[in-house]
């Protein structure tokens, strides 16, 4: 039943992974870099010179760094589909009457069944900014699949977890809310990233941060948004941390790391506003934020295990 838990934790670090590397692939401009699905320029394998491109294709739409980049990020989703795959035939072998697995990871699967699907509606939509946005909240919903599945298969091997750990029964809500909220801050933010994409394109010679300030009511609200997850942040450290008795090693290290990817975030994004909009500040600010939304998760998994014994 091990094999289960370790290479579903595999595929869940491997799946963030592909969030940084479908991220990269934005930032870099690469989206468009194969104009077709699911071939590039009508191969299975990229052309490397022009010379290679279909009679039909236009040459000046061939980029070779760009087609390359965006073809290896594919290669890399179909191979996290197939490790997903792999992860869904193992809960059906080994925890086929465990439903706190099987639902979760099968319903992974599905979602990853349909993320393959929208990879190329993106294409054919020339990357719409709504489909963009779609594609990433499907990944951060398999990603909450994985880490609830990855969880109850750890929590099954180690029924001691969290036994001697004494956490406040007021707390629900608030770790609820707190992920929540930081699922409202990565839609606000990718859309204000998809708004900033188009406004530049309409007007490429405008500064960034005027840019920005034109977005209005969605800027502000992120910032405050952000703003309010320090307080919250410092609120959990101080429940689940200070106040409590004996909390775990994994209470412990996620409550700190969410605290300190909160400032960093706020930082990143302030980073945004005054250095023009750096795209690596961009792919940080947006990787950060699945993080701090897989991190709550398991907040929420570890209190709700303490609430059982």
């Amino acid at each position: 039943m091990r094999y289960f838990f370790r290479f579903s934790l595999t595929t869940l670090f491997m799946t963030y992974l592909l969030i940084f590397i479908g991220g990269l692939v934005r930032v870099a401009g690469a989206g468009m870099g194969c104009p077709d699905w699911p071939k590039c320029f009508g191969r299975w394998i990229p052309p490397i010179s022009i010379e290679q491109l279909p009679t039909h294709i236009d040459p000046a739409q061939f980029n070779f760094i760009l087609a390359w980049i965006e073809y290896c990020n594919r290669l890399f989703g179909v191979f996290i589909g197939l490790m997903i795959t792999i992860t869904c035939f193992l809960a059906i072998r080994y925890h086929r009457k465990e439903p706190k697995i099987m639902i979760p990871t099968i319903g992974a699967f599905i979602l990853t069944l349909i993320e393959g699907w929208l990879g190329g509606v993106l294409v054919d939509t020339v990357l719409n900014p709504l489909t963009i946005t779609l594609h990433l909240l499907l990944a951060l919903c398999i990603v909450v699949l994985l880490i609830y599945a990855v969880m109850q298969a750890y929590y099954l091997d180690h029924k001691e977890a969290e036994h001697s750990s004494k956490y406040s029964g007021t707390l629900k809500w608030p770790i609820m809310g707190t992920g929540l909220i930081i699922f409202i801050e990565i839609i606000i933010g990718t859309e204000i990233r998809g708004g900033l994409e188009i406004i530049r394109k309409e007007n490429p010679l405008v500064d960034s941060t005027f840019l920005l300030n034109m977005l209005g009511p969605f800027k502000y609200l992120h910032t405050i948004l952000g703003a309010s997850l320090i307080g919250i942040g410092y609120y959990l450290r101080k429940k689940l941390i200070i106040e409590s008795s004996n909390p775990s090693r994994l209470m412990s290290i996620s409550t700190n790391t969410m605290l300190v990817i909160i400032i960093s975030q706020i930082i990143l994004g302030e980073s945004l506003v005054f250095l023009d909009v750096k795209p690596l500040i961009q792919l940080f600010h947006m990787w950060f934020a699945s993080l701090l939304l897989g991190i709550s998760v398991v907040q929420y998994m570890v209190w709700e295990r303490s609430r059982l014994n």
